[in-house]
């Protein structure tokens, strides 16, 4: 079965969000001294996702990657060890100023964590928020969903004269719905050939998009994605938190003012 996705995401998926990564401040060089540590391509990451509203500018991640970085901090000792950058820029930091979001009533804690940034954050990297007071809205029906990330396995050295730089590609994973979602959801999908190398660990907290051939919109956040080996050497699955533009709003009202 074929899935349209629309022209204007397809084009530029990852438009809306960019990968965030735990790194290393400092490293010890050859001789003994201390120097500015660069992005490496064996540290985790997570994926973080843009969006906009009432004029602010957000940053939505899972909640399991700023525990993973605070962990960096308490087995450091010092809260100058460690820091979270994009890797569009290694020099563009995002400070631990996330809350993670209370659930409804009933429902399981939130693998979600949220905070504000400057507006001009996502365009000094090449990224534009989604703005939720103009977005579409969800489709009465859905029967896909699509997904993007930064898969941390895939980071790759580039030499260059100064030394080197760590780029890391993007994945997108189109994968079908048994329904529209109400809260947590699987999406799964079969394809002919999955490449054996990839892992899909570092997707947690990019976003998962609703599509028709001429509008799309937020659906959710991916927490967890990985090849289905129990079921199937060609199975894909991805787990996701309902984040709508209601939901999304509804965590935005919990986050402090600046």
């Amino acid at each position: 079965m074929k899935y349209t996705i629309c022209e204007q995401l397809y084009k530029n998926p990852s438009i809306h969000c960019a990968s965030l990564v735990v790194t290393q401040n400092f490293a010890t060089t050859n001789d003994g001294r201390f120097d500015f540590a660069k992005p490496s391509d064996d540290l985790r990451n997570g994926t973080l996702t843009f969006v906009k509203s009432d004029g602010k500018v957000f940053g939505i991640t899972c909640w399991h990657v700023i525990e993973h970085y605070r962990s960096q901090i308490d087995k450091s000792g010092n809260l100058d060890s460690h820091s979270m950058r994009t890797m569009v820029n290694g020099f563009y930091f995002v400070l631990d100023r996330f809350v993670r979001p209370k659930p409804q009533i009933g429902m399981p804690n939130l693998d979600i964590a949220i905070r504000e940034l400057r507006p001009d954050f996502p365009l000094a990297i090449g990224k534009i928020p989604i703005d939720l007071d103009q977005n579409n809205k969800l489709p009465q029906r859905i029967s896909y969903g699509y997904a993007i990330g930064f898969p941390e396995t895939m980071k790759y050295r580039i030499q260059e004269n100064t030394g080197f730089r760590v780029s890391m590609p993007q994945v997108e994973i189109l994968a079908e719905l048994q329904a529209v979602p109400t809260g947590r959801f699987t999406m799964f999908s079969e394809i002919d050939n999955i490449p054996e190398n990839i892992d899909y660990s570092g997707m947690s907290g990019g976003p998962i998009f609703w599509s028709t051939s001429e509008h799309y919109g937020m659906l959710g956040i991916i927490y967890e994605g990985g090849k289905g080996a129990e079921l199937s050497n060609k199975s894909i699955y991805v787990f996701g938190e309902l984040a709508t533009v209601e939901v999304i709003k509804e965590w935005i009202a919990q986050v402090p003012l600046r």
